[in-house]
């Protein structure tokens, strides 16, 4: 079993939407759990990460099949690498998630911590205003402001969980490649919202796999 710690930091505010207006009068709020908190949940990792993993698997010359037109096994039975990993509509992925919650800066995860214990109060959030744009005309529309919801803007924000699976050194180098290509998370982001990096630890039983194994993992695959 392999297990890829994971840590995105995020250098710019960040909005990843709800479909429920809990606690925020904002058009476009954002995602939080039951005590108020911000998370990064996995419908909005897996996706994105699985997109930058085919990119990584074409740049190595690798035969990726095209998700949502002709998704593996191809006539020949062959599975590409994407769709062992994270599975197809006959294949089950190979990749679990955990969704991403609060880890740092520490100061601000142990001043939310006393706050709540003290009023049972989620944290508060602030809105930035925007408008929206015709495409047609190219100027801002009449009655289309909105307002953004984001928690603490101005503090570099980190999320911490766990990806796992029954991975192949060279299966795990390019889920590692592919978080590394993400840039952003959420909405507004041709606005400067959610851009971040992402920090891996990937570990193999009790084996640390570190940067120079998984890249030599990643140069033989593009070789075969």
């Amino acid at each position: 079993m392999v297990t890829i710690d994971l840590t995105l930091t995020f250098q710019t505010p960040l909005n990843i939407g709800s479909g429920a207006q809990r606690g925020t009068l904002a058009d476009r709020a954002m995602i939080k759990d039951d005590r108020g908190w911000p998370y990064v949940p996995t419908s909005a990792l897996k996706g994105r990460l699985r997109h930058a993993v085919e990119q990584v698997a074409a740049g190595l010359e690798q035969r990726v099949c095209i998700t949502h037109q002709n998704m593996c096994p191809d006539e020949s039975g062959y599975v590409c690498p994407v769709c062992r990993i994270f599975g197809a509509p006959w294949i089950p992925g190979r990749l679990r998630f955990t969704r991403l919650t609060l880890s740092g800066p520490k100061e601000l995860v142990r001043l939310l911590e006393d706050y709540q214990r003290q009023t049972r109060q989620p944290p508060r959030t602030s809105h930035r205003y925007g408008v929206a744009l015709s495409r047609r005309r190219g100027v801002a529309e009449e009655a289309l402001l909105y307002t953004t919801e984001l928690f603490e803007p101005g503090t570099l924000l980190e999320f911490s969980g766990a990806l796992s699976g029954d991975l192949a050194v060279a299966e795990a180098a390019l889920v590692v490649a592919g978080l590394r290509l993400i840039p952003a998370l959420g909405r507004g982001k041709s606005g400067g919202l959610g851009w971040m990096t992402a920090k891996t630890v990937v570990k193999a039983d009790d084996t640390i796999w570190d940067e120079a194994t998984l890249r030599a993992a990643l140069r033989e695959e593009a070789s075969v």
